[in-house]
């Protein structure tokens, strides 16, 4: 069985005459937990980008991997992220320097299974072989039972065999290559990889130093282009006091992709300092810079690729209190209101006020259920938000909130995604 949005994608990669085939770990499809390698033709990446993006992936912006390029989608039924690490060429070791030039031939003979391209046996083989030995360095259970499946069909004059078996020191062949993968003999193979690369760099020494060179110099452009091709998202949690903001957050941040920072921007997490109320204006200087300096810490995280979650917002001061404001506190308050932009993305968490009331107990039903209805109102005049039935378990919220948060992702990413809906 696959995985339902992998089978889609290989329903379009094939119905687009897009040539690909699975590298390895086929057996992993219906629920990959790892990444889910692919190969496809040289020439076809931009086609394959498209269809990607269609199908609710984001390219995930990397430089310095050589021709892997990496996607990225979100299940909320499985609450599973789906990642894809995909190559144009079969190329191993530090800096993928070690080039085969055997991916066309190897793409000619793929096999299709049940709506699966996959390389042939021999070629799996040896593939699989060099990624665990001049790659990895190990072999790990899964592969080495893998390895010993695959052996049995392991030829000696297919590209890769040849190549490997070209490489081989003295007393090592391709052959006994298979015949070791046959018996397990691991460590053995093991103690061969460093040989192989060894000969390899010296065959192909040119060509090895150029991609050295080539992918060194990508890392380091790519730190500076993640700055502006990698930025995060920031988005703001608002809800009335006891709608599991908190969880919430520390499930995101457990689970979420990309690397999440939380901010907490209540209007009244600093007090006031001491003598302030004899001297005007300084209690609304600490807020307004706490909301700055909040809003700041955001924007930086943000500019490195962070998805950020403000655990309330500025907004918080169009709602309704306890207390009675004249008319100097209500403009004071609408100038906290307005005091930072507004966030990409806010998400409200809707409950009704006995919920809330029952889970915290700090305000009355009465006041929950006004500041319930203000920020339903608020929400109106923001350009994307979307509510959340909050009144269910913190399991059942996180795989929803995640969804709209990924594809507020696509949109800015891909220029593609669903409206947020309210």
């Amino acid at each position: 069985m696959l995985h339902p949005r992998l089978a889609t994608l290989f329903r379009v990669l094939d119905a687009e005459s897009i040539v690909w085939c699975v590298l390895r770990g086929e057996e992993e499809l219906d629920l990959p937990g790892k990444d889910v390698d692919l190969l496809v033709a040289g020439g076809q990446m931009p086609r394959f980008r498209r269809a990607t993006a269609r199908l609710g992936f984001a390219s995930v912006p990397a430089w310095g991997y050589g021709s892997h390029a990496f996607f990225v989608s979100y299940d909320a039924s499985r609450d599973l992220w789906i990642k894809l690490d995909v190559v144009t060429e079969l190329a191993f070791g530090p800096d993928y320097a070690l080039a085969t030039g055997a991916e066309a031939e190897c793409l000619s003979r793929r096999r299709h299974v049940d709506g699966v391209s996959l390389l042939a046996e021999d070629d799996a083989f040896w593939a699989l072989v060099l990624h665990r030995l001049l790659d990895k360095g190990s072999v790990d259970r899964r592969d080495a039972a893998r390895l010993s499946v695959l052996a049995p069909a392991a030829q000696t004059d297919s590209p890769l065999a040849g190549l490997v078996d070209s490489l081989c020191p003295p007393g090592w062949s391709a052959g006994r290559i298979a015949t070791a993968a046959r018996r397990s003999e691991w460590a053995s193979l093991l103690r061969l990889g460093p040989a192989l690369a060894a000969a390899w760099r010296e065959r192909q020494r040119w060509d090895v130093r150029r991609r050295t060179i080539a992918n060194t110099l990508q890392r380091w452009s790519g730190k500076a282009l993640r700055l502006s091709r990698r930025r995060g998202v920031k988005v703001a949690l608002l809800a009335p006091d006891g709608a599991g903001k908190s969880t919430l957050t520390r499930g995101i941040e457990g689970a979420f992709y990309f690397p999440v920072r939380s901010i907490n921007m209540g209007l009244y997490q600093v007090p006031r300092p001491r003598g302030s109320r004899h001297v005007p204006g300084i209690g609304l200087a600490v807020q307004l810079s706490t909301q700055w300096t909040g809003w700041l810490r955001g924007a930086y995280h943000q500019r490195r690729g962070r998805l950020v979650l403000f655990d309330r917002y500025a907004y918080d001061a169009l709602l309704p209190t306890r207390f009675r404001y004249s008319r100097l506190g209500r403009a004071r308050r609408w100038v906290l209101a307005h005091a930072c932009p507004a966030p990409e993305l806010v998400v409200f968490l809707d409950a009704p006020g006995e919920v809330l009331h029952a889970r915290k107990g700090e305000k009355s039903v009465t006041l929950l259920e006004s500041q319930r209805r203000a920020y339903r109102t608020l929400l109106l005049r923001l350009p994307r938000a979307a509510v959340v039935d909050a009144s269910r378990e913190t399991e059942q919220v996180r795989p929803e909130v995640t969804a709209i948060i990924w594809r507020e992702y696509l949109r800015r990413w891909n220029g593609r995604g669903e409206t947020t809906t309210r």
